[in-house]
């Protein structure tokens, strides 16, 4: 089986604008909200180019909607715990749901335990779908990694 990882974003952002001074307040208040070090999370998928070091697959709200990137996942900024899924049912699930606007509503949701959509996608439940978890709605990043971890 190949590796996936579920990446966990604990950094703080730089107030060096305003568009990522209010990203820093919504980091935070999902910090504050689910009790833990997390705001975010994404599939990564380790390419076979080390320079390119991983493909991520996400719902983000900076991004607007489900999406994947390549990036460098910094371990000051991001935790990583692996995974058991298959890369190729990653690509399936990104293919399926691609284009899916994010779910603030939903996000905020996991707090105000309500569910918004079922076409929309928030970065936890994106991931918690894809690895197969029941109600995936409910996961936050603090609790999908708590979930993972056996805690």
């Amino acid at each position: 089986m190949s590796k996936a990882y579920i990446a966990f974003y604990k950094h703080k952002r730089e107030r060096n604008s305003v568009k990522n001074t209010l990203f820093r307040f919504f980091d935070d208040a999902i910090k504050f909200f689910t009790r833990g070090p997390y705001s975010h999370c994404e599939i990564a998928i380790p390419n076979p180019d080390p320079s390119l070091v991983f493909t991520c697959y996400t719902a983000s709200n900076r991004d607007g909607g489900v999406r994947k990137k390549v990036m460098q996942l910094p371990p000051e900024r991001w935790d990583l715990i692996e995974v058991n899924i298959e890369p190729y049912k990653v690509r399936d699930f990104f293919a399926k749901t691609q284009g899916a606007k994010y779910d603030l509503i939903g996000a905020l949701g996991v707090v105000l335990r309500i569910r918004d959509s079922k076409t929309k996608y928030f970065c936890s439940e994106w991931s918690s779908e894809c690895l197969g978890l029941n109600k995936p709605h409910k996961f936050s990043p603090n609790s999908l990694y708590k979930h993972l971890n056996g805690k």
